[in-house]
């Protein structure tokens, strides 16, 4: 069991420092975007400020659209396929570490040890199978979709 926590630690603490950093970026991104526009807003008010018509288009749905911040969403993948790439990745991982404590559990010496490396590879097996098929159900749902003329 120390060594199941060793591989846990092991695993876990570069995933959450990735997972951190990424948070950060997406953090420096979005106050850039904000940054750069309130920048704009303050040169915008500054050359307009004392025109009439101005209050006119404040008082409009003209404002909404001029002081929202959304970020571009230049490139993005459809979330139809990026949950079942997710579920792809996610099955391959659990296959792959079900397939390994089976494999493992010829080397353990202990009755007791076999046992849990057999429980722990067969749920991860079922499990990454399961989400494979799962990621090849969405697949074929969001082909039949498009083949229909709705988005995926």
């Amino acid at each position: 069991m120390e060594g199941f926590f060793f591989v846990c630690v092991l695993l876990g603490i570069p995933a959450i420092l990735g997972w951190m950093y990424k948070t950060n970026l997406a953090h420096q991104r979005y106050m850039k975007v904000l940054q750069l526009k309130a920048e704009m807003n303050a040169r915008l008010l500054d050359k307009i400020g004392n025109e009439p018509g101005v209050l006119d288009v404040l008082k409009g749905e003209g404002q909404a659209k001029m002081f929202d911040v959304t970020l571009p969403e230049a490139g993005r993948v459809p979330a139809a396929y990026t949950r079942m790439l997710t579920a792809a990745q996610i099955g391959i991982v659990l296959l792959s570490a079900g397939l390994g404590f089976l494999y493992i559990r010829q080397f353990m010496v202990g009755n007791g040890d076999q046992e849990a490396m057999l429980v722990f590879g067969t749920m991860g097996v079922s499990l990454g199978v399961g989400a494979l098929l799962s990621s090849a159900a969405a697949f074929v749902a969001a082909k039949a979709w498009q083949q229909n003329g709705q988005e995926a």
